[in-house]
């Protein structure tokens, strides 16, 4: 089944963040199964680097099981899983269609902050309440 990560109807279950220079990225992570197990992984100190132009990956210490979780579109504001590689990958700007991306949410506020953001650099990754 093939759902576009920014369906307004996905249901949300958190609310997380990524810190940039002392500058939120607050993503909503949608309810399945790879979301669920992200949670219980932050909080998460990553490297965050840029790949190809148009998204940030940070790589994750354990791998997400991908039951229930549907494919992404990659378009710009998905927050999104690469099974291959086992590394998140946040679009900041359209990819199209790939293989192997999931939907794990989209980015609600502070996109602009990951396409500014030129050097690899050190992150949280954390639960809001």
């Amino acid at each position: 089944m093939q759902v576009h990560a920014t369906n307004n109807k996905a249901k949300i279950i958190a609310d997380i963040k990524i810190t940039i220079d002392n500058q939120p990225v607050i993503i909503e992570l949608f309810d399945n199964a790879a979301s669920r197990q992200l949670l219980k992984q932050i909080p998460l100190t990553l490297e965050l680097s840029d790949f190809a132009g148009e998204e940030k990956i940070a790589y994750l210490p354990d791998k997400l099981i991908l039951q229930d979780t549907p494919k992404a579109n990659t378009i710009p504001s998905d927050f999104t899983y690469y099974a291959p590689w086992g590394n998140l990958a946040i679009f900041y700007k359209g990819y199209g269609q790939a293989d192997g991306v999931y939907a794990l949410g989209r980015i609600k506020e502070g996109k602009e902050l990951l396409a500014q953001l030129k050097q690899n650099t050190t992150v949280t990754l954390e639960y809001i309440d």
